[in-house]
């Protein structure tokens, strides 16, 4: 059950991640933040979002090795 409590949360993270790329992109095209600024805030969400996926990949294939 910590597994799949590990990838609810994982999963959770991720939906949350991609509400917050949608606002700062809507921002952007606002003119609420400066095309730098969006550039590195987009740079680092996309290098999280590649960690979230690969932390959910991870936990998905534990979980098929090794299901409950």
């Amino acid at each position: 059950s910590e597994k799949e409590n590990k990838l609810s949360r994982v999963s959770e993270c991720i939906s949350i991640l991609d509400t917050l790329k949608f606002l700062i992109h809507v921002s952007w095209e606002a003119k609420f933040i400066a095309n730098k600024h969006y550039e590195e805030l987009a740079l680092k969400l996309d290098n999280i979002g590649k960690m979230f996926g690969g932390w959910r990949k991870s936990l998905e294939l534990q979980e098929k090795k090794n299901p409950a």
